[in-house]
């Protein structure tokens, strides 16, 4: 069973989170992936002196980080824009435009507006409270 709550109850609960102090920067707690990305300069420093990435996996397992090498190379890939490399993934082949295609983007268009109207109009018929969930930080 859902759970529900009065528009009151909701009220002070954002009160009391705008309320809250906001942590120092040695509070926040990192997980694995955002605690590679403040190292990544330390790591690609390492890598041009020519230490691998298994070598850097296990000084960080000796020193209580726990990760693999497999690991630390995904956190890592696209992290250096210096490097003049592209994450592979990245890529998108572009076709030419023809008939077909925009015939296509045409109904894709049609069929999106169709979808956010109706969006739309669900949403004010609900006339319930719309919570957006912000992303996590980058950037410390």
């Amino acid at each position: 069973m859902r759970a529900h709550y009065t528009r009151s109850k909701i009220d002070d609960i954002r009160k009391k989170m705008s309320d809250l102090p906001e942590l120092k920067a040695d509070e926040i707690q990192l997980n694995n992936k955002e605690s590679i990305a403040v190292l990544a300069d330390d790591i690609a420093a390492l890598r041009k002196r020519g230490y691998g990435f298994e070598q850097i996996a296990d000084f960080l397992r000796e020193n209580d980080f726990e990760i693999r090498a497999s690991t630390l190379k995904t956190y890592l890939r696209g992290q250096n824009p210096d490097s003049g490399k592209e994450p592979k993934n990245n890529k998108k082949k572009i076709k030419k435009p023809t008939i077909e295609n925009k015939k296509v983007a045409k109904v894709t268009v049609k069929n999106e507006t169709k979808r956010q109207t109706k969006k739309q109009t669900a949403k004010e018929d609900n006339n319930q409270a719309e919570f957006l969930i912000a992303p996590d930080r980058d950037v410390l």
